[in-house]
């Protein structure tokens, strides 16, 4: 089986409808972690001081097949009408070890369904 790695950069407040996205569209596990950054705009700031929102990094390690069907589901989450709210995209995974196996199952799982 070939495995994608899907990584999502989005402000904290959204961490939670992306992992939902993302599991509905077939991810069974995700990591979380925190970040910052600076978009192309510049920071606001509040009295003399920078506000910088909070970000997660969620990483999902997922059957090939799966990385454009998740992406999809995010497309919703992360665009909005006052502009982008994050950014998603994936990148093939040449060797992996330490999975879990019955993850491997669970995509396999998942596979069956899609072909009935």
């Amino acid at each position: 089986m070939k495995f994608t790695a899907v990584v999502v950069i989005a402000p904290g407040d959204h961490e939670d409808a992306v992992i939902e996205r993302a599991q509905r569209a077939g991810a069974t596990g995700v990591t979380i972690l925190p970040g910052k950054g600076i978009g192309g705009e510049s920071r606001r700031t509040f009295f003399g001081l920078t506000f910088e929102g909070a970000q997660s990094v969620l990483l999902m390690v997922v059957g090939t097949h799966l990385a454009t069907p998740i992406l999809k589901s995010l497309h919703e989450v992360l665009t909005g009408e006052d502009g982008s709210r994050g950014i998603a995209f994936s990148v093939p995974v040449e060797h992996l070890t330490g999975i879990d196996m019955q993850q491997v199952a669970r995509f396999e799982e998942h596979l069956r369904r899609e072909d009935t």
